[in-house]
């Protein structure tokens, strides 16, 4: 039995639908607001439970997406993402028996700041000891939770950082770079952002999915491994994709920057996943390209949200 906390998020609520029709195990879904689950349509094998009588003893396998959401969400938390990761990060360790086994959504974040190319394995952090102030909250949550998981190497844990993420189901009203675009794909408006190059992995449920899916199955133990697609992929790349295939305007200015941080590059080259047969079978492109056709089929039917 699989239980997911935090499944009305971006990434957790994708994540229960690509695993809600991928088998027929039994899957439990926890949420503040379950109410909000409740009125959708799930399979027979699907529940729902409110987060507050969640227990990890129940589960063979638990996926703690608390806190693994949109950009917009994680700046309003600001300082309150520490002691909610913490809380819940907690809440399984301390209920969690000899049979589960625990798939942490950690982010790319956690590698510090600068991204001027993409990270991998020799890649260090270095933190302003005097100025920790400086360092995003998401970034400090994601990394004090890894740092409990490798000091419980018996534990069966999987953080799994997540650098770009993309799906269909995308929040039109949110405001960061890919929310963004799809909304003004989907409602024809002009396109505003920097002139700054920019590369991301754009990573979906379905691989997400597969990443965890490989972990589980090659029985492996405690570790962590980076999400990422079978390409990357640049601003230009993206901006002529949409500018071709959906006739998108695009204008340059400056803008503010990310509330987790400016990143140029966002994406790994760690590919440590591959030791348990992970294996993506889309670019960040085709992910993408996906996604804003999901929005742009919105906006012909009138979708805001």
């Amino acid at each position: 039995m699989i239980g997911i906390l935090g499944a009305t998020g971006y990434v957790g609520a994708s994540l229960a639908r690509v695993l809600a029709t991928a088998q027929p195990e039994p899957l439990v879904l926890f949420a503040r607001r379950p109410d909000i689950l409740r009125a959708e349509r799930w399979p027979e094998h699907v529940s729902v439970e409110a987060i507050a009588d969640f227990s990890a003893k129940n589960f063979d396998l638990v996926i703690n997406a608390v806190g693994a959401g949109a950009p917009g969400r994680v700046a309003a938390l600001s300082s309150e993402i520490l002691d909610i990761t913490q809380a819940w990060d907690d809440r399984v360790l301390t209920t969690m028996s000899d049979r589960t086994r625990y798939v942490f959504l950690s982010s790319g974040a956690i590698y510090g700041g600068g991204f001027s190319a993409p990270v991998d394995e020799g890649t260090e952090i270095v933190l302003p000891v005097n100025r920790l102030d400086l360092i995003p909250p998401y970034t400090l949550a994601k990394l004090q939770a890894e740092i409990r998981h490798r000091h419980l190497p018996r534990r069966p844990i999987l953080d799994l950082r997540i650098f770009g993420y993309a799906d269909a189901a995308i929040p039109l009203d949110s405001h960061f770079f890919l929310a963004d675009l799809a909304r003004c794909v989907a409602h024809s408006e002009v396109f505003v952002t920097s002139p700054d190059p920019m590369v991301r992995d754009y990573a979906g449920a379905l691989e997400l999915a597969a990443l965890i899916g490989c972990w589980r199955a090659a029985g492996a133990a405690n570790m962590a491994v980076d999400l990422y697609t079978e390409k990357s992929v640049s601003k230009d790349e993206l901006l002529t994709l949409a500018t071709s295939r959906f006739g998108l305007e695009v204008e340059y200015v400056r803008t503010t920057g990310s509330p987790t941080g400016a990143k140029s590059v966002y994406a790994s080259n760690y590919r440590k996943a591959t030791t348990l047969g992970y294996k993506p079978a889309r670019s960040s492109l085709d992910i993408v390209l996906s996604v804003l056709e999901a929005a742009a089929d919105r906006g012909r039917r009138g979708g805001n949200a």
